[in-house]
């Protein structure tokens, strides 16, 4: 058992005020670590920024590009092989309209090259890991440096400032951390992170008979605030419209899921504000979100270049939807430079009436999963069962399909090396989400093709969501086959 596992277990038996406690106090660390004077300069020049023109934009991302592919040249050992085997020098790449002379990377030649892909100015152990579990349900490891971590704060907080939230307002959030232990049938089934003003509810407790004390805390601690998965708000939206009931918001933030139109609707409705939604990479290579005029999502083109190409690998036109090939401006550590991200979208033409500079996408084509509900009534988002896949390196696919309340079947196909230790730490995880009343069951197959509409769908649920007295039909049923990103 490693460090984590240890601290993990020990965690889960401690009284909620002590939980409440260790939160604070990785809280207080975190909050020392984000919000330093480097912050505040970018999150400065950023808010300005914003307002640029188009072409100045673009001049910005020029002069960053340079200085980044001056820096892989001479201390990324993948992109140092690749300018030698072209025989390029950086430059020959003056501004992004050249990028189309080096080579598109995928995830297989970062899992295939890891280490060449790390600066050798860099130390790994200064270096953060994050994981994505992919479109297609494939673990994938990245490293970032603290220079991508303070750029990507900054722009995610300018983006919430967008609908009204700003670092120290409090606010809810209903993601995929374990805080509460999945066991408990009591509430509280929050916990508080006291620096930040976050109350961090559990998205495993997410059953009819449990959300009147979610709501009865909201207004407790008015909070007018909530960040959470597309299926987690509608979750909370659901039981007010069964209900009847409304609860005044200021805005949701909704990201990590595909955000359907109906999920939308009932959101805003009950929650009487608008939803800001936003798409922000685990890679690190592009951040979208909504503004307060909703007219799309912005491309944040000061985080990075955003190419959109056909399968040939050539520009598309404006409005016309593409691979989105992608490259991050800021991550020193582990620098990627036309990389294929894995989602579907497109430039469009017509511009915000919001006054940015920042361009908007059209629809952006990801994953569009069910939810699944246990024996008990708890609803659990797709975006939850992630984790445990994060950090199984042994997996080349996954899939998911809840057959039954008490049913879940997990496609996997392996890597070479996978082992039975990998199952089991791999149900272990799913259990601790799902609990010990689903029958987990593993089935290795040679490969997992996507849907009858050519979409790969990592979650699967065949039985319906139960609110009250009535049953809603999963959002992902076999007729309902065209959802995109609004």
């Amino acid at each position: 058992m490693n460090i984590m596992s240890i601290v993990d277990a020990v965690y889960k038996v401690l009284p909620p005020f002590i939980q409440n406690m260790a939160i604070s106090y990785y809280g207080y660390k975190i909050k020392k670590e984000r919000f330093n004077s480097s912050f505040y300069d970018k999150f400065i020049f950023f808010d300005e920024s914003q307002y640029y023109s188009s072409i100045d934009l673009m001049h910005y991302q020029d002069k960053a590009l340079c200085h980044l592919i001056k820096y892989a040249y001479e201390n990324v050992p993948y992109y140092n092989r690749v300018f030698e085997k072209r025989k390029l020098k950086p430059y020959d790449i003056k501004n992004q309209m050249d990028l189309y002379k080096l080579p598109i990377i995928t995830k297989k030649d970062i899992r295939e090259n890891f280490n060449d892909f790390i600066s050798t100015k860099k130390s790994k152990k200064n270096l953060k890991l994050g994981h994505t579990s992919g479109t297609t349900g494939t673990p994938f490891e990245i490293l970032w440096d603290s220079n991508i971590e303070e750029v990507n704060n900054a722009i995610l907080w300018r983006h919430r400032s967008w609908g009204g939230f700003n670092f120290g307002n409090k606010y809810a959030t209903l993601l995929g951390r374990s805080i509460v232990p999945s066991n408990r049938q009591r509430p509280p089934f929050h916990r508080i992170n006291y620096p930040w003003h976050q109350y961090l509810f559990s998205s495993f407790h997410l059953a009819d008979k449990n959300l009147e004390y979610y709501f009865e805390e909201f207004d407790k601690q008015d909070i007018r605030f909530l960040e959470a998965y597309p299926s987690t708000a509608y979750i909370l939206a659901q039981y007010l419209e069964q209900h009847n009931l409304f609860y005044e918001m200021k805005a949701v933030f909704t990201s990590s899921e595909t955000l359907l139109p109906i999920q939308r609707e009932i959101i805003e409705k009950r929650f009487c504000c608008k939803v800001f939604d936003y798409y922000g990479s685990a890679e690190r290579v592009m951040f979208s979100g909504e503004c307060e005029k909703h007219e799309g999502h912005h491309l944040c083109l000061e985080y990075g270049i955003t190419e959109i190409l056909d399968e040939k690998g050539e520009p598309v036109s404006t409005g016309q939807y593409g691979k989105t090939v992608c490259t991050g401006l800021y991550n020193y550590g582990m620098p990627l430079i036309r990389y294929e991200i894995g989602d579907i979208c497109s430039i469009q033409e017509k511009t915000c009436s919001c006054g940015r500079g920042l361009p908007l996408l059209g629809p952006i084509t990801t994953k569009a999963e069910d939810i699944v509900v246990l024996p008990s009534g708890k609803m659990v988002s797709s975006s939850v069962l992630t984790h445990p896949f994060k950090p199984m390196k042994n997996i080349e696919k996954s899939q998911l399909i809840q057959e039954d309340y008490d049913q879940v079947r997990v496609k996997l196909v392996k890597r070479p090396g996978y082992s039975d230790d990998d199952t089991r730490i791999l149900v272990e995880g799913l259990t601790e989400r799902l609990g010990q009343e689903v029958e987990i069951s593993i089935e290795f197959v040679q490969d997992i093709a996507p849907g009858p509409n050519g979409k790969y769908r990592w979650v699967i649920s065949r039985v319906p969501i139960v609110l009250g007295s009535g049953k809603i039909e999963n959002l992902y049923n076999e007729d309902n086959k065209e959802h995109v990103k609004e």
